[in-house]
């Protein structure tokens, strides 16, 4: 990470949209400031000075020189994080995919749509069980499983 740029991730503990992208901050060894926010949305004067609005997670980049941005939906913020800081593979542009690329391209779509189902079933059975905490992070997984099999769907039909 540049070292002029500083993360403040405005949070709520028990969140499980905060908790993937802590668990992203993590994942790509960068530090950051955590703000905990009350229960009571009202409450939160701080993000809401910041956002515009009452709820979270919200990333706030700070950079010298530069005005703040404002990242407030989980999506866009592990986006965010993935295009700036993620690693890179190399590839090459020249080449085109190959035949087995397309098969395990093919064979990954269908076990993420799987994948998204399993979780979608173990998220309903939480919530029957009044595992609430439980049931959202597992339906915030399903929802990033169904984005990843949508990508990988997309990329099929541009191949």
């Amino acid at each position: 990470m540049p070292e002029q740029d500083q993360l403040t991730l405005y949070n709520l503990h028990g969140c499980p949209y905060c908790a993937i992208v802590r668990l992203r901050l993590g994942q790509l060894g960068l530090g950051y400031i955590l703000r905990e926010q009350p229960q009571s949305r009202p409450e939160r004067k701080e993000v809401i000075a910041v956002s515009g609005q009452q709820t979270v997670p919200v990333l706030v980049i700070s950079r010298a020189g530069q005005p703040d941005e404002v990242l407030s939906d989980e999506n866009d913020i592990l986006r965010y994080l993935d295009e700036r800081y993620a690693p890179r593979p190399a590839v090459e542009d020249s080449e085109p995919w190959s035949d087995a690329d397309g098969r395990a391209l093919k064979s990954a779509a269908e076990n993420l749509a799987d994948l998204g189902q399993q979780l979608q079933e173990l998220a309903q059975g939480a919530a029957a069980s009044g595992e609430i905490d439980r049931s959202n992070v597992l339906m915030a997984a399903a929802g990033h499983v169904s984005m990843a099999q949508r990508w990988a769907a997309n990329q099929l039909q541009d191949s």
